[in-house]
């Protein structure tokens, strides 16, 4: 079995998942490439001749470990990844990158912020200032300074811990821009940085992916797509078609959609769209000596195959870029580039490990190659919040009662009516003959089993307080599990722990990512 079918979300405080094993990762880290990727060539040039260009460009020295995510205030178990590029370069003398992916739309305009009042824990929803669901987070409005600082105000109104903590100084670096409005990327980088500094990590380099795809490696990247987009789209589906059988995945978008093929257009895993607009899926039609794309069903214009197939024509923007049409990766295409072209290791969460075999499948079935090698990192921490510890199975305990004191409320109430107890008895004795014997009476087990009813209801009615306690039991119990899920809620914004929850993280992290860290096997 593979370490990726292994893979779980750690459930308890501070629990960390690092697979493969440190050592595994480290001696992924240290192989020279394969000797397939060094033979690969993309546009007539070889891939080791993008990746040193594409480093020199954005400063970058050997080894290079990344990682990414969309840009959002993501949580602790995001937060982790980039501690574990942190710690690895550090460990391993090379350079750290995290890939904030900005060309996705937003997942939600708020951020959920836990308040604990005199009614119980509830959360807050804080809107975030300037946020559109319909445009990707690169196309966002910028806005006002007052607006954040507002936002910034209801978190603190809300966190006890705020001044001692991470967040104030987390806000401080959001609002150090110069003056005018505040740019959501650029502020989450620099809030983001300011953390990781104050943890004591070594640096890691914020990219927008939207800044990645002005690079000339990225466009070369793209132009194999659109120049190849039949066969690329083939290998991509029959990739996907594998995960899914694979998995015994049945939903036929799970975990990421095919592409649409046809004799006269082919989709490539590229979005596309102009600024203040929505997204597109990007469709191309090749013709004898120029490919023609489609936002949709749209005409974006054409490209010449000469051109494309020209690795230095690539430094410069295509037409349709200059003509305002922004080409970004969808989630593969993403993490096929950045492994390919940019990254020595990247590390991945539980759900994009997983989706990497869909990754790696498609690059070997179109490119005859592998990427760079992946690891998985992940984390949780739950914040300090009141929980009474009421499971689950309490609560459908509670509402079983409730329902089986109306069918039997003999089980549940005391010093009940002799009289009406037999004749229950014999009422239910008589429906039981009845199923046996004659399954056609339905008239008389009818009337045996609506006088049960009745029944039920006059013992019933001896104790009406005792069923209405019941009920009031199994709601209390029910709202008191309902906050608890509040209060263990893992997705809450990393800065909104506390400092020596983070800093231990951080240690737990380094430790199992420590190649001389061993782990030792449980005995059975």
């Amino acid at each position: 079995m593979s370490w990726q079918a292994r893979l779980a979300v750690p459930a308890e405080h501070l629990g960390v998942l690092v697979a493969p094993a440190a050592g595994d990762i480290h001696g992924n880290l240290g192989r020279p490439p394969a000797k397939e990727l060094q033979r690969l060539s993309l546009l007539g040039r070889p891939v080791s001749v993008w990746r040193a260009a594409l480093r020199a460009q954005l400063g970058l020295g050997d080894p290079v470990i990344g990682t990414g995510h969309q840009a959002e205030f993501f949580h602790a178990g995001v937060f982790a990844k980039l501690v574990a590029v942190s710690a690895l370069a550090r460990q391993c003398g090379g350079n750290s990158v995290f890939l904030l992916v900005d060309s996705d739309l937003p997942r939600s305009g708020s951020l959920r912020v836990p308040e604990i009042t005199p009614d119980g824990l509830r959360c807050a929803e804080l809107q975030l200032p300037g946020s559109d669901p319909l445009r990707p987070v690169e196309g966002q409005r910028a806005a006002s300074r007052t607006a954040w600082q507002d936002f910034f105000a209801g978190i603190a109104a809300r966190c006890a811990h705020y001044e001692a903590d991470l967040l104030r100084s987390f806000a401080e670096a959001w609002l150090s821009c110069a003056a005018g409005p505040v740019d959501f990327c650029d502020a989450l980088g620099r809030g983001l940085g300011d953390v990781a500094r104050t943890l004591g990590l070594a640096d890691v380099q914020m990219i927008r992916v939207s800044h990645f795809c002005q690079t000339a490696a990225f466009r070369a990247f793209a132009a194999e797509l659109l120049m190849k987009a039949q066969r690329s789209g083939e290998c991509y589906n029959a990739a996907q078609a594998a995960y899914r059988a694979r998995h015994r995945v049945r939903t036929a978008n799970r975990p990421v959609p095919p592409l649409l093929l046809s004799s006269e257009r082919a989709e490539v895993p590229l979005w596309v769209y102009r600024d203040n607009g929505s997204r597109a899926r990007l469709y191309v039609a090749a013709r004898p000596d120029h490919i023609d794309l489609f936002a949709d069903q749209q005409p974006i214009g054409s490209l010449a195959t000469a051109e494309l197939a020209d690795p230095d024509r690539h430094a410069v923007p295509w037409p349709v870029e200059e003509a305002g049409w922004r080409l970004r990766p969808r989630a593969l295409a993403l993490a096929a580039c950045a492994r390919l072209l940019l990254a020595d290791l990247f590390v991945q969460g539980v759900g994009g490990a997983q989706y990497d075999e869909i990754t790696d499948d498609w690059l070997e079935r179109f490119l005859g190659v592998g990427a760079a090698p992946y690891c998985c990192v992940s984390a949780t921490l739950h914040l300090p919040l009141p929980r009474s510890g009421v499971g689950v199975a309490e609560v459908r305990a509670a509402r079983r009662a409730c329902r089986d004191a109306c069918f039997n409320p003999q089980r549940h109430l005391p010093d009940l009516s002799e009289s009406l107890l037999n004749e229950r008895a014999a009422l239910i004795r008589r429906s039981d003959e009845l199923r046996r014997r004659d399954r056609r009476a339905r008239a008389e087990r009818r009337a045996v089993f609506t006088r049960i009813r009745e029944v039920n209801e006059q013992l019933l009615d001896c104790h009406p307080g005792r069923v209405a306690e019941l009920h009031r039991l199994a709601d209390v119990l029910e709202r008191q599990w309902r906050q608890d899920q509040l209060a263990l809620d893992r997705e809450y914004f990393v800065a909104l722990h506390a400092r020596r929850d983070l800093e231990e993280l951080v240690s737990r992290l380094a430790e199992q990512l420590d190649a001389r860290h061993v782990v030792v096997p449980e005995a059975r």
